[in-house]
This record gives C-alpha cells, sequence and structure tokens, in this order.
C-alpha cells in the first residue's frame, strides 16, 4: 500500500505524464506497479528466478528515459526551479499551435478518476483572438456524462453580460489519450483567463458577506 501512494503521489506532481511506474522489491522477486491516469494501478510480480525478468527490467528503465506514449506529448519541455522548489512546463495548445511556457502546477486531484490538474502562469502574454490566458485547467471526463464546462463559462455565465468574481474561458481542445492504455475518458484542456483564490479561502464569515455583496453589486473583485 505504501508503494501504491508514492505512484499515487507521482501521477498527482506529474501532469505530463500519462503512465507512473514504480517497483516494490522483496526476498520473493519484484513487483512491478502501472498507475494509468484516469483507469488505476495494475500489478503483477515476477520471481528473481524468472528467465523474463532481466527484460522487463530492461523496458521499466528504458521508458524512464524515453517514456513514450507514457507521456502527453503536448508538455514539450519541463524546467525545475529548485530555488522557487516549483517546475515550470512548456505547453503546446494546438488553436493556432501556440507555444505556452513558464505554467507551473498548482492544483491537483485523484489521479485515477476525473484526474484534475490546474497549472497557471501569472505572467502569461499568450493571447487566443486577442485575449489573454494565465491558467490551464486538464480534467479527464468520462464522454457524454459531464457537463460543458467551457460553453457554460463562456455562453452562459458570461453572456450576455460579464460575472465578476468568476473566471473566464478563453480557449478549450480535446487531447488525445493512447488507446493501448484503454482509458475510457476524455480529456479536456481549458485556457482560463483570470487566476484567483477559491472563495473557501475567504477567511472569515464577515469577509465571505463582503465578497457576497461586492459580486450583487456587480464590482469587480481584487482579490477573490
Amino acid at each position: 500500500m505504501q508503494a501504491i501512494s508514492y505512484l499515487h503521489y507521482l501521477l498527482l506532481a506529474r501532469p505530463d505524464l500519462h503512465v507512473g511506474q514504480g517497483l516494490l522489491i522483496s526476498k520473493r522477486g519484484i513487483m512491478f506497479l502501472v498507475g494509468i491516469g484516469g483507469r488505476g494501478i495494475r500489478r503483477f510480480s515476477v520471481a528473481w528466478t524468472d528467465t523474463q525478468l532481466y527484460k522487463l527490467m530492461y523496458a521499466f528503465v528504458y521508458r524512464l528515459y524515453d517514456p513514450g506514449h507514457f507521456a502527453d506529448p503536448s508538455y514539450v519541455a519541463m524546467v525545475p526551479d529548485l530555488q522557487k522548489n516549483l517546475v515550470m512546463y512548456t505547453i503546446r495548445i494546438s488553436e493556432g499551435d501556440l507555444v505556452c511556457p513558464g505554467f507551473s502546477p498548482i492544483y491537483a486531484t485523484n489521479p485515477f478518476a476525473s484526474r484534475t490538474h490546474v497549472l497557471s502562469n501569472p505572467l502569461s502574454d499568450i493571447k487566443v483572438d486577442g485575449r489573454v490566458f494565465t491558467v490551464l485547467k486538464d480534467q479527464l471526463c468520462q464522454p457524454d456524462r459531464r457537463f460543458d464546462e467551457y460553453g457554460i463559462l463562456s455562453m452562459h455565465v458570461h453572456s450576455p453580460e460579464k460575472v465578476p468574481g468568476v473566471a473566464e474561458a478563453v480557449c478549450h481542445e480535446l487531447i488525445e489519450i493512447p488507446v493501448s492504455l484503454r482509458v475510457s475518458r476524455v480529456k479536456h484542456r481549458m485556457g482560463l483567463q483570470q487566476l484567483g483564490s477559491p472563495i473557501t479561502s475567504i477567511p472569515t464569515l464577515k469577509g465571505m458577506l463582503e465578497i457576497v455583496f461586492d459580486v450583487l453589486e456587480s464590482k469587480v473583485l481584487d482579490v477573490y
């Protein structure tokens, strides 16, 4: 269970991977662990005397250095910043063939369910149809069983007028997942214009009421 937990955390921290790999070594042999985003963990054990063990170990190490279809090719580069203790990704957006550098993960959920990753670059100057987006949201959704978040934001929430305090959607695309992974989900990527804090981060009841009052008065929010 501890080895599985580490694999869970690996996929939380790596939005660029479709698959995470793990090993559990014991006196009897090696257990290979394969975590597939949006699906779950597969595992199998091989004894030390098994003649196929060296081939499996070679394949395991090879995929560490060359992930192939285990990785999302739209994540074109990854640069760690050891001083700030974060990683910055360069992500390719198919709409307009845009290359978006400097996006860092700020939020992640269960990698074996809807698997949501949110990345942000507050200094981003990338534009789609003249609008800058500073947030990218990747989410694995079940086909035909998920509401259209992009459509709701762009055609209902902010139409005919913009609603203050709610992020504006700028772009949307579907990311192809390799068929061989057998993931019965679709990866949605959405670009959002604003980066804010969740309403649950408001520290006091008075602050909550002030924010609600500002929304009702249609004032632009500077903090939340």
